[in-house]
Order: structure tokens, then C-alpha cells, then sequence
């Protein structure tokens, strides 16, 4: 198979795998406190998914070089098949939680995706093809929560969105069937890598702990601390997203998935849009920047926890999806304006863990204060983070321009 079919054969699978995550998501939490879960144990399990996602990649990236490909994602969407096919048979939450952790382990569709592109391009075409994957994908997230929400209003909504996901990665699995057996970044098997063994994983996780060592803290300090403020910011809404909308407004999960998808859709024009709203900005230091976007967050989040009905709620979620799309922009203009192009890859590997760790961390938290106080207070959480990252976006500006006048 040509390098051209094989990328379009990555668009559909991308696209499939999002669609898959997209019908269960906004249902899951809902879900969950219809069987009786605390808000605590919601954001319990959230949070060790995460947590999960990050101790498995290196594992499963390892198997991808060790193996080829192909192989792992076959095996990876076959068992996330069935995960999801149990997950709607079951009202035991431990084995809920059982089904979450091993779906933790093995949901890396995404990044074997970006594997295999990564084997077949050139670097110079990789940033072109890795944006047009993730529009593609973004589609699904779209897509998915509309259609879940509508299952979900039927008697056992639940199990058939579950055996419907399943499908779909069966049908993702069948796609990967035609991908070629060997891309160049794949190692032959022999009988001495047939298996991961303990080194390969050991050596993973030293290379992640060195990359993260090796960067000087004195000069990226802010930039790291920013995104995980954002992290922070962004993960309190989206961890609880369907559970506020129910619990806040009394939305049906119908009503909740067309929501979802609204914010899906005002992220991809958000994107779209960026360009022009950032030109409006073009003389303004990526600092200052920050700021403005930081403030917009805050006060979105303040404007939508004191919303007396849906309509002004549902009014600040388009300031907020942009505001968030800038954010991620910016936030990686200003790590690559402060570093050569050598290390480029290591600190936007390090950027990618310190977003895990703040999207491991929220769901629990928010959980235990909404246990103590109520749902509602969830948006007044996300006050915070984008309130310290204003600040420090402002102080790390008038430090940038005195070092920058002293020269």
C-alpha cells in the first residue's frame, strides 16, 4: 500500500476512534451517579484512567518500535472492543473500574496513529498531515457525543451506546488489518524482542525522567508553570462537563450530547477563526497574550457559574472555546520561542506531561469539592488556576521587558 493510502487509511481510523470515545464520554459520568457513585468516586476513577494513560505510553510505544505498527494497534482496538462492549453490561463499579484501568493501558489509538505518520513522512510534511489528522478527528468528537446522547434516551441506552463503540473499534480494527506490516520506523521481530521486557520499559521512563532534568527550569520555569495552569483551567470544565449540565440545569443526556457537540464545533471554528482574532493581537507580546486569554477564561467561568438560566451559560461557551484554542497556541509559541530547535521535541514531550498530570489531578479534586459543596462550585474552582495564570503572564511580561530595555 502507497504512503497516500496508508495516511488516508490513519484519517478513518482517527476519525472512527474519536467517534467511539466521543459516544461514551459525555455519558459515563452521568452514568455512574445513576449507579449510585459519589462525585468522589467519579473523579477516583477519572483520575486513575489518567494517571494510567501516562505510566502505559511509553509501554505501548516501546511494543509499537519493538513489534511493528500494525500489530499493537490491532491488538490494542481489539481489546478496547471489548472493554467497552463489558463496560455497558455491568453495574458493578469496581469492574467498571477494573474495565477503565485496562482501557487505560491499551486506549493509544491516537498516538500509534501518529507513529505511523511519523514512519512515512518526511519532518518537513508532518506538521501538514498531523494538523489535517486531528481536524479529521476532531470531526468524531462532533459526531459522537450527538448520536450517543440520542441512544442513551432509550430503554438500556447505555449498553447500546457501549456495544455501538465497540463496533467501531471492531471496524477500526479491520481497517488496521490493511495497514502495511512494516513501516520504516518499525523493528523486524526476531526471538529476542518477541516481548517487552522490563529494560525497554526501564529505559522509556529514564529517557522521559533525563528529558525532563535536562531542561533549564531558570529559563522555561514560567512556560511550564503556565501550562499547567491551563491544564488546570481547562480540565476542571471538561472533566465535568455532563454531570454540571444535568445537575445544574436538569438537561437530559439527549440534551447534554447536542451540547457537547456545540462546544465540539465552536472549538473546530474557534480554530479556523484563530488566525484573524490573532492578528487583532499581532503587535502584542505572547506574554501579554497569555494574559488576555488567562482573563477571558476567569471571567467566562465567573460569568457561567453566576448564569440565572442555560441561555447566559450556553452565551460564554463560545468566548470559552476560543479562549482555550488561543491558549494552547500561545502557550506552545512562547516554549518554542525560548528554545533552539534542537530541543524543541523534548520540551514539547515534557509540555505533554505536565498536561497529563494536571488532567489526572482535576477530576479528583473537583469530585471531593463537589461532594463537600456542590456541582456548581466547579466553576468557581476553574476561577483559580486562570486567575494565578493571568497574574503570572503579567509578571513574567514585565520581567521579559526590563531584562529586554537592559540590553
Amino acid at each position: 500500500m502507497g504512503a497516500t493510502k496508508t495516511i488516508n487509511l490513519i484519517y478513518i481510523i482517527s476519525f472512527m476512534d474519536l467517534f467511539a470515545v466521543g459516544l461514551t464520554f459525555p455519558l459515563f459520568g452521568n452514568y455512574l451517579r445513576d449507579l449510585g457513585a459519589s462525585h468522589t468516586t467519579i473523579g477516583l476513577i477519572s483520575s486513575a484512567y489518567s494517571a494510567i494513560q501516562v505510566l502505559s505510553g511509553p509501554l505501548i510505544g516501546s511494543w509499537s518500535d519493538i513489534r511493528d505498527r500494525r500489530t499493537v494497534l490491532k491488538w490494542t482496538l481489539l481489546m478496547c472492543a471489548g472493554c467497552y462492549g463489558l463496560l455497558g453490561t455491568t453495574k458493578s463499579i469496581v469492574f467498571i473500574l477494573l474495565l477503565r484501568f485496562l482501557l487505560g493501558v491499551v486506549k493509544h489509538t491516537q498516538s500509534i496513529c501518529k507513529a505511523v505518520i511519523t514512519d512515512l513522512v518526511s519532518p518537513e510534511e508532518q506538521n501538514d498531515i498531523f494538523g489535517k489528522s486531528a481536524s479529521v478527528a476532531s470531526l468524531g468528537f462532533i459526531v459522537g457525543p450527538f448520536v450517543g446522547g440520542n441512544l442513551s434516551e432509550l430503554n438500556h441506552g447505555f449498553t447500546y451506546v457501549c456495544i455501538l463503540t465497540g463496533l467501531l473499534f471492531i471496524i477500526n480494527y479491520v481497517c488496521a488489518c490493511y495497514l502495511p506490516e512494516n513501516t520504516k520506523g518499525s523493528k523486524p521481530q526476531n526471538s529476542t524482542n518477541n516481548a517487552i521486557g522490563w529494560q525497554t520499559i526501564t529505559a522509556e521512563f529514564k529517557k522521559s525522567v533525563n528529558e525532563i532534568v535536562s531542561i533549564d527550569w531558570k529559563v522555561h520555569w514560567d512556560t511550564f508553570l503556565l501550562k499547567f495552569l491551563l491544564g488546570l483551567t481547562i480540565t476542571v470544565y471538561f472533566s465535568n462537563q455532563a454531570i454540571y449540565l444535568r445537575e445544574t440545569f436538569q438537561m437530559s443526556q439527549k440534551h447534554i450530547g447536542y451540547m457537547i457537540s456545540l462546544f465540539s464545533t465552536i472549538g473546530m471554528i474557534s480554530g479556523l477563526c484563530l488566525k484573524k482574532v490573532d492578528s487583532f493581537l499581532n503587535n502584542v507580546d505572547v506574554y501579554a497574550k497569555m494574559g488576555v486569554w488567562f482573563g477571558v477564561l476567569a471571567l467566562c467561568f465567573i460569568a457561567m457559574y453566576l448564569s440565572p438560566n442555560f441561555v447566559v451559560f450556553m452565551f460564554f461557551l463560545a468566548p470559552l472555546s476560543l479562549a482555550a484554542t488561543a491558549m494552547r497556541v500561545a502557550s506552545m509559541e512562547l516554549m518554542f520561542k525560548k528554545t533552539e530547535a534542537l530541543h524543541r521535541g523534548s520540551l514539547s514531550g515534557a509540555s505533554n506531561s505536565v498536561m497529563s498530570v494536571a488532567r489526572f489531578m482535576t477530576p479528583l479534586f473537583t469530585g471531593i469539592t463537589s461532594d463537600i459543596f456542590s456541582e456548581k462550585s466547579v466553576m468557581l474552582i476553574a476561577v483559580f488556576p486562570a486567575s494565578i495564570g493571568m497574574f503570572v503572564s503579567l509578571y513574567t511580561k514585565r520581567k521579559y521587558d526590563k531584562t529586554v530595555k537592559n540590553k
